[in-house]
C-alpha cells in the first residue's frame, strides 16, 4: 500500500514539526541502502514519529517504490487495546471506544514487524491467552487492582480473566510483568505461548534482514527511564550475529525542553560502520553514544547536578569537546551570541523544571561520554 505508506509519513511528519522544534543533523552520514541497520537511540515514546519522516526523506525513499523501509515495532502495536492506553490518561469512555481497534493488518502493509521481550509479559496477554483462568490464580497485588477499578466504576465484579477483556481496565491490563512476579504454575501456558510467538518474531525479523531489508531498529528495546543510553538488548546482539546487516547506521536522538517555546528534537545521523558479528556491543554502544547530539539542556543540567552555576565557559567546553570527536551539535551553539540566549533560555527554564527532567538531561549528558554520573 504505497499511498498508505506515504500517508503516514506525511502525517508523522506533521505531528513531529507541531509537537516540537525539529532538526535533523548529518545528513550527509545517511545512505539508505539495503542491507543496513538503523539503529537508533530510544529516549521517548514519540521517538518513532520523530525519526520517520527524516529516514524517509533524507533517504529518498519517497520517491522510489520499489524501496521501502522495514521496521521493528513493539508488538502491543499490534494488538487491539494499545491505542486505548498509549495516549496515557484518557477518559473511560475514550478508552472503551478505542479498545477493540486493531490495526495489525495495516501494519503489516507497512512493513512493520513485531518484536516482543520472551522475559517480560503484558498482563494483557495472560487475560487472552487464559481468558477462563480464575482471577485468584493472580498475584494479590496484579488481581487486587482490577477489582477495585471495578468496585470504583460500578461494573460487576470479575471472576475470570476473560471478565477483564475490556477498556475500562487498560492501563492495569497493559502492565508488564517478569516470571519472578507472575511465575505461577496455573500462568504456564501463557509463558509458553508468549515465548513461543517471541521466538517467531525474531526470527522473522532475522529472515528480513538476511534478504538485505533497510531495516529500522531500537537496540535498546524501550525508552530510556533516567537518561542512560543502553544497555544494548541481547536480542540485538543476535540480531547482528544471525541477520549478518551489511552495515549499521546508528542514529542519535536528544530532546531539549530546556528552550523557550515547543521542546527542541533533533535527530542525528553518525557514521556508518560495517558490524563485527562477533563483537557487535562495544561498538554499537559506543556508535549510539557518540550520535547522541549536544544541547544547551544537557550541559545545564549537567552543571546543576555538579551543584555548580551554570556559565557560558561550560557551554563552550562542551562544544569544544563536540567538535573533537566529531559530534553534532545544536546549530545555535555555533553562533556565539545564539550560544549566549541558548544557555540563558536553559538556565531559566531550569529553575521552573521538574528535578527528573534535570536529572534526565544530566544523565544522557554523561551517559553519551560513557563519564560516570553524578551522585547526589
Amino acid at each position: 500500500m504505497p499511498l498508505l505508506y506515504d500517508a503516514v509519513a506525511a502525517g508523522m511528519w506533521v505531528y513531529t514539526n507541531a509537537a516540537f522544534r525539529v532538526g535533523v543533523l548529518g545528513r550527509e552520514n545517511y545512505r539508505a541502502r539495503a542491507g543496513t541497520l538503523l539503529a537508533i537511540t530510544h529516549r521517548r515514546e514519540t521517538d518513532v514519529p520523530l525519526v520517520c519522516p527524516p529516514l524517509v526523506y533524507s533517504g529518498g525513499l519517497h520517491r522510489s517504490r520499489s524501496r521501502r523501509m522495514s521496521f521493528a515495532a513493539r508488538q502491543d502495536l499490534f494488538e487491539p487495546g494499545f491505542f486505548a492506553v498509549f495516549p496515557g490518561k484518557v477518559p473511560t469512555v475514550v478508552r472503551r471506544a478505542l479498545w477493540r481497534l486493531d490495526i495489525a493488518e495495516y501494519l503489516h502493509s507497512l512493513t512493520l514487524f513485531p518484536i516482543r521481550s520472551a522475559s517480560l509479559i503484558r498482563l494483557v496477554d495472560v487475560v487472552r491467552a487464559l481468558p477462563d483462568l480464575g482471577l485468584e490464580a493472580l498475584p494479590e497485588n496484579v488481581g487486587a487492582p482490577l477489582r477495585e477499578r471495578a468496585r470504583r466504576l460500578g461494573l460487576p465484579a470479575p471472576r475470570r480473566a476473560g471478565d477483564v477483556d475490556r477498556g475500562e481496565y487498560a492501563d492495569l491490563l497493559w502492565r508488564t510483568y517478569d516470571r519472578e512476579e507472575l511465575g505461577r504454575t496455573e500462568l504456564e501456558p501463557a509463558w509458553r505461548r508468549h515465548q513461543g510467538a517471541a521466538t517467531r518474531d525474531f526470527r522473522d525479523l532475522v529472515e528480513v534482514m538476511k534478504r538485505g531489508a533497510l531495516l529500522q531498529f531500537f537496540p535498546e528495546g524501550r525508552p530510556s527511564p533516567d537518561g542512560d543510553i543502553g544497555p544494548i538488548m541481547r536480542g540485538t546482539l543476535a540480531l547482528i550475529r544471525r541477520g549478518r546487516p551489511a552495515r549499521v547506521q546508528p542514529i542519535g536522538i536528544a530532546y531539549d525542553p530546556l528552550v523557550r517555546g515547543r521542546t527542541l528534537a533533533l535527530v542525528s545521523f553518525g557514521a556508518q560502520y560495517a558490524p563485527d558479528p562477533e563483537d557487535a556491543e562495544g561498538p554499537l554502544l559506543a556508535a549510539l553514544r557518540l550520535a547522541v547530539p549536544l544541547t544547551a539542556g544537557q550541559v545545564v543540567a549537567d552543571r546543576l547536578a555538579r551543584g555548580e552555576e551554570p556559565a557560558p565557559a561550560d557551554l563552550t567546553e562542551a562544544l569544544e569537546a563536540a567538535r573533537e570527536e566529531h559530534r553534532a551539535i545544536d546549530p545555535a551553539l555555533a553562533d556565539p551570541a545564539r550560544r549566549d540566549r541558548r544557555l540563558a533560555e536553559a538556565v531559566a527554564a531550569a529553575a521552573r523544571s521538574d528535578p527528573a527532567v534535570l536529572g534526565f538531561l544530566a544523565r544522557e549528558y554523561r551517559s553519551a561520554r560513557a563519564l560516570e554520573p553524578e551522585r547526589s
